[in-house]
Parts: C-alpha cells; structure tokens; sequence
C-alpha cells in the first residue's frame, strides 16, 4: 500500500510538471502575435522576460522562506491551482501593464511549483533523488514538446492565442481540484529523508546565515552556472528561437517550421533526461555536464553559422540532447549537499536562475531592437560556454550528487 501512494503522489507531481511545461513553452510560439496584437516593439517584448523573472525571484524567496516548514505535499497543490488562476488573467488578454503583472503572478506560482515538487521528490526519495529528479524534468520535457504545437492547434482550428491559456487554465484547475481530493482520503507516503532526520550529519545541515552557503565547495559556482545556463542560454533560446528565426526570414521560416523546431528541440531534451537517468549511478553530474556544455556550443554554433531549415532541425535536436539533463542535475547537486533543507537551498539556486533570465532576456531584446537580432542570439552560445569553463575549472571531480 505504501509503495501505491508512493507511486501516485509521484504521478502527480509529474502531472504538474508537464501543465507546467506547457504553460512556460507555448509562451515562445504565441510570442510573435501577442507582438502583434499589442502592437510592441521588440525591445517592449524583451519586457516579458524580465516581469516573469521577477516573479520567479518572488517565488525563491517565498519557497525558501515555506518550502521546508509546511507540507510539500499541500504546497505543490496550491501552487499548481495558483497557476490555473495566473493563467485565467493572461487569457483575458489584459492591456499591457497589466499582462506584464499577470506574468509576474504566473512566474511566482510556476517557479514555486517547479521547486517544489523538486524537492518533494528529493524528500520521497531519498539517495536515489538524481535519478527520480531527473525523471522529474523528464516529464517537463514531454509537457514541452506539447507547449510549442498547442497553441499553433488551436490557431488552425481557428481560436484566438488567448483561448491557449484559458483552456489550459481548465485543465489545470480540474487535475488540481482532483490531486486535493485523493489527498483529502488517502494517507500521504512516508518520506525517505524523514528516516535519517535523527542523523543528520553536520555537513548536511543548513548553514544559519546565508553566506555560510556560498563558502561550500562548489555552491558558488553552481549559482553562476544555474545563472548562465537556464538564464542565458535555455529560458533565452526557447523564448527567442522562434521569434528570431520568423523575423530573420518570414518567408523560408514559417510558424509552423518553427513551432516543430522547438518540439524537436524539447524531444532531444526529453532524451537527455532519460539517459542521465538511466547512468546517473554510473556518471557523475560534473562529467554529463562537461560533456553535454561542450557537445551544446559546438552544435549551436554550427547552427548560427550555417543558418538553413535542416541544419537548424538538426541543431535543435542535438543541442537538447547534450544540454537536457543540466538543469535537473543542478537541483539533484544542490538537494544532495542539504537533504533536510531541500527547499531553501533549490532556491538559492533558483534565485541565480531568475536573475539570469531577468537579464539575458531583457539584453537579448535590447540587443535585437538596436543592433541585430543575429548578433543578440549568440548571447547562449557564449552563456553555454561560460558554463563549460566554470564547471571544468570549478566544480569538484569527486561525485557530488550521491
């Protein structure tokens, strides 16, 4: 009976990753007419970046400060039906200000979320926590092959973009109302981090003061490339790859080329995932993510060079399989330093991540409107870059994730 509620509690936390999945992906592919319905230039778009990174820098600072004081479990649920509402208020489609303070909403409840149910799953599972997170944003991956062909769905059976949130809204509301209610008659799983909460070891304990974190081996480091990674190189290709190849060339890149370029890309992530799975007790994180950063600049810039429909194809594809599994074995590094304050220090972690994509988005933007779009999407090719370097020359050799 305990592994049946272990097992259901994780097919939800899954469930919500993929809704969460789908709501962060479709934004890239109703981009270019939610331009056009508000009539924005690009440096204007380069805004929506920055108000959905401030509302995920909410989110850290909320979950640090409640993630490892109440239930997992129940937060994860708020959070997801907090999501439904977020996305009721976009759909309406509100004048600009206010969009820009619905994105700020959607990023506070979707960055909880995705730390939240992270961590739970670290708690559930114990010392196999690199192997069950990276299942975790497997799933992800697999709402987000969704995310980019949903809205582009609904456009050809004639919906306006607004109507992408508003049904999805639906949906979320629905599994969310139903997770309460299985919670509401069924004991929740015991946690494997609560078996050894008698032992903790001095090293596994939270550090009282926030710079006391950072003087960890690696953690620094680990903050910079979660900085780099998600921020200047993942949240900013995904949000601009579209965008930036349907400006470039209209008529050679189509919407519907480049919303199956980005499925293509978040199934070479989904792969990513699988596989860092699958070794994650035979590799460490240091090795898959110095071989994945550096496998990722080589292809990228292929693309950025060559510049044709199939070798973009191709380079997507790739790039998400070399680069997928980064962002879950950052949380996994994290959660196994500090077991017991798994929430806390995923959002120190997260917190680097929103800064980074506050800023990278808002250049990439500003960069587009006054010099060049091309030049302005090398910015995660350099940003995947610099994550090679710091994790080559910073990181610990020894495993840190077990």
């Amino acid at each position: 009976m305990e592994h049946k509620r272990k097992v259901l509690f994780t097919a939800y936390a899954y469930s919500f990753m993929i809704a969460f999945a789908v709501t962060g992906t479709m934004f890239s592919t109703a981009l270019p007419r939610i331009i056009e319905d508000y009539s924005l230039s690009l440096a204007q778009a380069g805004l929506f970046s920055v108000f959905t990174s401030m509302g995920n820098i909410g989110a850290m600072i909320l979950t640090g400060m409640l993630g490892d004081k109440y239930r997992k479990s129940v937060l994860m649920g708020v959070m997801f039906l907090g999501i439904g509402g977020a996305l009721v208020l976009i759909g309406i489609m509100p004048p600009f200000p206010a969009l820009l303070c619905s994105l700020v909403i959607l990023g506070v409840f979707t960055s909880s979320l995705n730390l939240i149910v992270t961590a739970y799953v670290s708690d559930l599972y114990g010392d196999r926590r690199a192997k069950y997170i990276n299942l975790v944003h497997m799933f992800f991956g697999i709402g987000s092959l969704l995310g980019p062909l949903y809205p582009m769905a609904l456009k050809k059976l004639g919906f306006h973009w607004r109507y992408s949130y508003l049904f999805l809204a639906l949906t979320v509301c629905i599994i969310g109302i139903s997770y309460f209610g299985v919670m509401a008659k069924m004991k929740e799983p015991a946690l494997a981090v609560e078996a050894g909460k008698k032992e903790v070891r001095k090293e596994d304990k939270m550090p009282e003061k926030w710079s006391a974190l950072f003087r960890n081996k690696g953690m620094l480091a680990l903050c910079i490339m979660s900085f780099l990674y998600m921020g200047g190189h993942q949240n900013t290709f995904s949000t601009w790859f579209q965008t930036y190849l349907q400006t470039e060339n209209p008529v050679v890149y189509s919407a519907e080329f480049t919303s199956v370029c980005m499925t293509v890309y978040w199934i070479g992530m989904v792969i990513s995932r699988t596989i860092s799975a699958a070794v994650s007790e035979r590799v460490s994180p240091r090795k898959f993510i110095l071989s994945g950063s550096f496998g990722g600049v080589c292809i990228l810039a292929a693309g950025m060079l060559f510049k044709t429909p199939w070798i973009w194809l191709g380079t997507v594809f790739i790039l998400g399989i070399c680069t997928g599994a980064i962002y879950p074995l950052t949380f996994a590094i994290s959660c196994a330093w500090f077991p017991h304050a798994s929430a806390k220090v995923s959002s120190v972690v997260g917190v680097f991540t929103s800064v980074g994509g506050m800023v990278c988005g808002w250049l990439v933007g500003r960069i587009a409107n006054t010099v060049s779009f091309y030049l302005a999407m090398f910015i995660p090719l350099l940003s995947l870059a610099v994550v090679f370097l710091i994790v080559w020359r910073c990181f610990p050799k020894e495993d840190i994730a077990k």
